[in-house]
């Protein structure tokens, strides 16, 4: 049976036409290239340390909220970053927390089952995970500082008119909760210490704040994972270094991998993100007339530069994702733009 949107698309093209149409084709490829677009756009900030591939842990918790998709589930071990070897988790080693842009010092394996994408984050003093799927949506952050946390933004949609916070306990620790309205459900906030030294929020959609307690006291911070992507920046300018790194993966039309960024920065305030995330299929790399090492690159804008290393497209923002750097930095930071050679094996990276 066709649907109201289909049957609206059949009666104006007949109109135009002046013959039957058949909509389903259409409405199908308008659907997927909804669905390559929600990929495309799903915004972050990443960065580093030079010249290494940066391995970036957290978590996210995802509760029912109603809805569907139509996409298929992805298995969880397909969303999860890989193990660290040597850092210890987050309680062992406190002050490394948000540090090392490399490494997330948390676990979330149960919390991401069922979701279709998970975004992990690390550096500038935070990690993060963040997942949807036809489950639900959430995000876990940890830090070390709560002002940490509330310098981060709010990502789940919520009405803005939070309520007054009551104590919980999310496991044998002390915390805080409370609720934001959000049409016919309710967006959580859970803040409790899960070490000395740290501080540790999960937001979610869920019917109680018993649930949502419960949820957030599955997160684990005995163990440690690496924040990766697959490409490298082996020419940083002088003072560069890597800030944060940021991994989404998920379903793909090429394996799990969606995209991935590194930011670089320096003490003077400086910054740039570089992104690489799968090229549309069948997209051809269109000429450039900038050099950027062995490629060639394009503007795109006044403030992105773009080039395409198959099978990613790979963008450098100078502004809005970046700040102060000239164009020919951003140019010479592509120019070390390594790729792996294996976009499905996340232990390689």
């Amino acid at each position: 049976m066709l649907s109201d949107l289909d049957q609206q698309l059949a009666a104006t093209l007949k109109q135009r036409a002046g013959g039957d149409i058949d909509p389903t084709p259409i409405v199908e490829q308008a659907r997927q290239r909804g669905r390559r677009l929600r990929r495309r756009h799903r915004g972050f900030v990443a960065g580093g340390v030079a010249a290494a591939c940066v391995a970036l842990t957290a978590v996210v918790v995802a509760m029912p909220i109603g809805g569907g998709t139509d996409e298929p589930i992805v298995p969880a071990a397909a969303l999860l970053l890989p193990e660290a070897s040597g850092p210890a988790g987050a309680t062992a080693r406190p002050e490394d927390v948000g540090v090392d842009p490399g490494v997330v010092h948390f676990s979330a394996d149960s919390l991401i089952d069922g979701a279709e994408y998970a975004t992990w984050r690390a550096g500038r003093g935070t990690e993060s995970v963040e997942f949807r799927g036809p489950t639900g949506q959430a995000r876990f952050a940890l830090a070390r500082s709560v002002t940490s946390l509330d310098e981060l933004p709010q990502t789940l949609s919520s009405a803005g008119r939070p309520q007054a916070r009551t104590d919980v306990r999310i496991g044998d620790r002390p915390g805080v909760a409370w609720f934001d309205p959000s049409g016919d459900r309710k967006l959580w906030f859970v803040r409790w210490q899960p070490g000395d030294g740290l501080w540790a929020q999960l937001d979610s959609y869920a019917t109680s704040r018993d649930e949502a307690t419960a949820t957030a006291s599955r997160v684990r911070f005995d163990a440690a994972h690496r924040c990766v992507v697959p490409f490298r920046l082996e020419s940083l300018p002088p003072g560069g270094r890597l800030l944060e790194c940021s991994a989404t993966l998920g379903q793909s039309t090429r394996g799990n991998f969606v995209e991935g960024s590194l930011v670089v920065g320096d003490d003077a305030g400086r910054w740039l993100t570089v992104r690489a995330q799968l090229a549309p299929g069948g997209d051809k790399a269109r000429p450039g007339d900038l050099v950027a090492g062995p490629y060639r690159a394009r503007r795109q804008g006044s403030d992105v530069l773009e080039m395409t290393v198959q099978p990613c497209a790979v963008e450098a923002f100078r502004k809005g994702w970046g700040d102060g750097y000239s164009e020919s930095e951003g140019l010479a930071i592509l120019g070390g733009y390594r790729p792996a050679r294996d976009l499905d094996r996340p232990d390689t990276w």
